[in-house]
Formats: C-alpha cells, structure tokens, sequence
C-alpha cells in the first residue's frame, strides 16, 4: 500500500513539474521567433563597463549586475524570489546564479562565468531591444531576460 501510494505522488508531481516545464520558453521557441545569437562582440558592448537587469523569468526576482571592464562582477538583489519558490520543484532543482563577485570572460558567443568553484556558459539571443539568456547547466531552458540601462 506504501509502495503504491509513493508511486501516485511521484506521478503526480512529476506530472506537475512537466506540465510548467512545457510552459517555458526554450531556445528553440527563441529561435522560432526570430532572436538571433549574440556574437562576443556584441555581448562585450552590452555587458563590459555597464550595469545591467537581469529578471529571473521563473522565481520573478531582479538583480542589477555589474560588469567592471577587467571582468569583475558584482551582483545586487533589487527584487527577491517569489515566495512560492520555497516550494517550487523545478527552482529548487536549478542552479542559482553566482553571487558574491565572480569572474566573467568571452569567448566567441560564449560567456563564460565562475567563481573560482563552479562555471557556467552562457548564451544570449536579442530580438530588437529584447534580449535573453540561455546557461548550458539549464537544458536549452531560458530563465533570464537582461535589459540594458540606458
């Protein structure tokens, strides 16, 4: 009876987790919709030297980052994580974003973040004035929008 009753909640909240999942934007979505891959040039003027807003598509929190011209950055939380996130499976089963100062470097199309421990790479896609960002450890998932201080 356990057995079963585990069975039931696993598929039920498995099912739950696909469901929102299908509801993401991905990069192929992106791509469908006409965004384009940032090259490193392009990256490099948007972020290097600047301030930018990075939204959390999926927790709804707002970080302003700050990206110094040796590849520094520092990270300010300007709105936290929604509070359902606590309870929120396929959050909790993410990454977070770096925090504390971490390192940034660009390689191609690549940006390239650590700090000193883990390393994630980066992709960014812009539409007009509309750019997103897509990290390799989330699966082609697109989690964040940065918009530009102007």
């Amino acid at each position: 009876m356990k057995k079963h009753i585990l069975v039931i909640f696993l598929c039920v909240f498995s099912a739950l987790a696909l469901a929102d999942t299908q509801n993401r934007l991905t990069l192929s979505s992106l791509e469908k919709q006409g965004f384009v891959l940032m090259n490193g040039t392009q990256a490099s003027e948007m972020l290097i030297g600047k301030t930018v807003q990075i939204n959390d598509l999926l927790s709804q929190a707002v970080y302003e980052v700050k990206i110094s011209k040796n590849g520094s950055m520092k990270r300010k939380i300007i709105k936290d994580k929604s509070p359902n996130m606590l309870t929120n499976i396929e959050y909790s089963s993410r990454a977070d974003l770096l925090s504390d100062t971490v390192d940034m470097s660009i390689e191609g199309s690549k940006i390239i973040v650590t700090d000193g421990v883990r390393t994630y790479i980066s992709i960014l896609y812009k539409k007009a004035d509309v750019i997103y960002g897509i990290r390799d450890i989330d699966h082609d998932v697109v989690n964040f929008k940065i918009i530009l201080n102007h």
